[in-house]
């Protein structure tokens, strides 16, 4: 029997966000939602506290970041769109003055 080319797995589970910081230090954060409607704040700020909980530092700015679903990035965001003002974000453990 001839072997058939392998039709593509659709999108199912919630989407990966996938965010490179400054320095070089990858985290990926499986955030509830679907390709059509992700909270990239609320990635960016998870990707954060993994970055803190990982290094024990505060995380520096994002180099890129993007949503990926079974292998597939549907939507990717440059350094520019992920910026924002770090006086208006949560504060992190380390600036709460959580032991260290």
């Amino acid at each position: 029997m001839p072997k058939t080319k392998k039709q593509a797995a659709p999108l199912f589970g919630s989407p990966t966000f996938v965010a490179t910081f400054a320095d070089g230090e990858v985290t990926r954060m499986t955030v509830f939602g679907t390709p059509d409607d992700v909270d990239v704040e609320r990635a960016k700020r998870l990707a954060r506290y993994a970055y803190e909980s990982r290094t024990k530092k505060t995380p520096p700015a994002f180099l890129k970041a993007h949503f990926e679903q079974a292998g597939v990035v549907f939507r990717a965001y440059s350094a520019v769109e992920l910026e924002d003002e770090q006086e208006d974000a949560e504060p992190l453990a380390e600036e709460r003055g959580a032991p260290q």
